[in-house]
């Protein structure tokens, strides 16, 4: 009887490994071909939470800080997958402010726009 409960578990174990390896794979191929521009910002937001709906949201803006794509994951399991958000499209992120926004959008969407001021302000240090 053990056996069978141990060799159920392992199977279960390293299936979940190799799911979450694939979703590692998946995340870092969409963070790759989002930062393939020429000129712009990328910013990643990320609401993890213990229980519950986590969410990771990447959003890539031009120069002047308006967004010009957004991929948003959300999901527990191992199974979710980066889609097209065109919630946050040409949002100018110089002059948003994050509580006009669902909660659930919230602690992800102010990361990533904290993320991408960050790199405005390395560039403007470095001029």
């Amino acid at each position: 009887m053990w056996g069978v409960f141990m060799a159920i578990f392992i199977v279960l174990w390293l299936l979940q490994f190799l799911m979450t390896k694939n979703q590692l794979k998946h995340y870092h191929q969409t963070v790759k071909e989002m930062s393939n521009r020429s000129s712009g910002y990328l910013g990643i937001g990320v609401d993890k939470k213990r229980f519950g709906i986590g969410m990771v949201l990447i959003i890539v803006t031009d120069v002047e800080g308006t967004v010009v794509d957004c991929r948003i994951m959300s999901g527990v399991t191992v199974f979710a997958k980066f889609k097209k958000c065109k919630r946050f499209n040409n949002l100018d992120i110089l002059d948003t402010n994050v509580l006009n926004y669902e909660p659930k959008y919230q602690v992800s969407l102010k990361m990533a726009i904290e993320k991408i001021h960050l790199q405005m302000n390395q560039m403007v240090s470095v001029l």
